[in-house]
């Protein structure tokens, strides 16, 4: 019987904590800061995978596109990957969007 209440008080202990830290979170101006040169290694990074996820998933088109001569089309994966190009090409605006602020070297390939 105390088991189970100190398991049910540690759970609505995590579930505040985490709603209070959620709700009570303050701008933090990082790019001025200490992480401005992480803040550039992660834009560096993301380029550099968002072309490998390019050249990744042009082999996955051509791959169904394949499957769908002999017969075995997937919709499924088709739809996931032109989903999933979508939400790599935007991310430059989802992000702008939420941030407010444009990050460096990170460009939307939508409008280019």
């Amino acid at each position: 019987m105390l088991y189970i209440k100190l398991k049910k008080t540690a759970l609505l202990t995590l579930v505040v904590i985490a709603l209070s830290s959620i709700l009570f979170a303050t701008n933090v101006y990082a790019a001025d800061g200490l992480f401005a040169d992480l803040i550039e290694k992660g834009a560096e990074i993301f380029e550099g995978m968002r072309d490998i996820i390019y050249a990744v998933s042009g082999f996955g088109i051509i791959a169904i596109a394949v499957g769908g001569l002999f017969g075995n089309f997937n919709w499924k994966w088709l739809g996931a990957i032109i989903i999933g190009l979508m939400v790599i090409a935007s991310t430059s605006g989802i992000v702008q969007y939420m941030t407010g602020e444009k990050l460096a070297k990170v460009t939307d390939t939508l409008k280019e």
